[in-house]
């Protein structure tokens, strides 16, 4: 990486150098540290970016060295690229209350609010909210539709908790058998202003019914290396038999970040041999193998030895969580779960700036498994079960409850 930036600062000074000149007017001091950021994303991109031959020349970028950074990428990139971004919260904290939710309109004029999703260090988490959890009132009245904005509008609120349960219906009000579900009040919860906190890339990890290791997982990255290593090692000491990855929320990740979770998971034979064939840019004048981590390169990780691998996904699950599962395959059993993926076969690599600490995750390459195959790219990997997280209601539980629907069916399957 350093190497990169030794050849890549000198190119951003001379492009500068003459931008800001060209008008007879040196221009240097005012405008450089306002577009130096985006010049060096520029620089990046002409190298690295697998669609590099794709990006207008420099002359033609003069207008967008002004926008921020973001704005500057996404006026760039190629219209086929799904995976690039900047990350804006490697260094800086996310404010919000931490949750995601899902709004359901009970009559004509009021709602509820279904939290599907708690960050586990945020405000939300430390008032004991939990995914499956239903906000019934805000403030002690209904959520109408002016009043929704309350639900992420950053100030303190009380909440009126509920949750969902199906109650038997008296003989004669309905076919035998059948229930009525309904949300029941259950507590008041006071919502502090919401705060910063930072994403956390392995929110849950534990161990089932004694043998079963489960590891949610949402970016597939370097920089999570330690946070992976970790969670293996005491996968490892408790003696897992099997292995259940969440990777529904999983669209983002690099080639590093793949590269060190397969070798995690694949069998103890594998270690060392080809995990995939890695195909870049043209200009870059190369593919290469790309080959599985042996036990001295995982360092302070350990391999788990599996022969069979649960992997649990959603509508929302792309790019290296989809590599992951067509390169594990030819090695191991890989059981997916849960919904068709998106059908994205690009990976990222990371770039990190030397001057505003922020990441840039780059399309860099497309990923096949070792025998050049990709079949799921822009069709998606259909799981072998098909489940849907949120269906039936009681099911949509905290990440690592037995009950929860994806899980449930893993486990099902684990125990036959």
């Amino acid at each position: 990486m350093k190497s990169k930036y030794c050849v890549i600062i000198p190119l951003i000074i001379m492009v500068v150098s003459s931008f800001f000149s060209a008008c007879g007017k040196d221009r240097w001091e005012e405008y450089y540290p306002i577009t130096l950021h985006n010049l060096w994303i520029e620089s990046i991109m002409r190298v690295n970016y697998l669609w590099n031959d794709e990006l207008a020349d420099e002359d033609d970028l003069t207008s967008s060295y002004f926008l921020n950074s973001v704005s500057f990428l996404e006026k760039n990139k190629y219209g086929y690229d799904q995976v690039s971004y900047v990350d804006t919260a490697y260094s800086a904290p996310i404010t919000d209350y931490g949750y995601e939710l899902s709004t359901n309109q009970i009559n004509d004029s009021a709602y509820m609010a279904l939290i599907t999703y708690i960050e586990p260090t945020s405000v939300s988490a430390n008032v004991g909210l939990q995914r499956g959890e239903w906000i019934m009132k805000i403030d002690g009245e209904f959520i109408t539709s002016p009043r929704l904005s309350l639900l992420s509008d950053g100030d303190a609120h009380e909440l009126m908790i509920g949750h969902y349960i199906t109650i038997n219906l008296t003989e004669g009000d309905s076919e035998e058998g059948e229930g009525e579900g309904v949300i029941i009040y259950n507590r008041m919860v006071n919502l502090p202003a919401a705060k910063g906190y930072y994403h956390n890339d392995l929110p849950v990890v534990s161990i089932i019914n004694g043998h079963v290791g489960y590891m949610l997982y949402t970016d597939i990255a370097a920089k999570n290396q330690q946070q992976v290593a970790t969670a293996s090692n005491t996968l490892s000491v408790d003696g897992i038999t099997d292995m259940v990855l969440d990777l529904r929320y999983t669209a983002t990740g690099d080639v590093s970040g793949f590269q060190y979770l397969a070798s995690v998971l694949a069998p103890y034979s594998a270690l060392g041999s080809k995990l995939a064939t890695v195909q870049y840019a043209e200009s870059r004048h190369h593919d290469s193998s790309l080959s599985f981590l042996t036990t001295s390169e995982l360092e302070n990780g350990t391999n788990l030895n599996l022969g069979t691998l649960y992997i649990l996904t959603s509508s929302f699950t792309s790019g290296p969580a989809e590599i992951l599962i067509n390169c594990l395959q030819s090695v191991m059993n890989v059981v997916v779960i849960g919904q068709k993926t998106k059908g994205i076969g690009v990976a990222c690599e990371s770039f990190l700036d030397p001057v505003n600490d922020q990441l840039l995750r780059l399309a860099a390459c497309h990923i096949t498994d070792i025998n050049g195959n990709a079949d799921y790219v822009d069709t998606g990997i259909t799981p072998d079960y098909i489940v849907d997280q949120f269906s039936p209601i009681e099911g949509i539980l905290p990440f690592g409850n037995p009950q929860e629907n994806l899980l449930a069916k893993a486990l099902e399957l684990i125990e036959k």
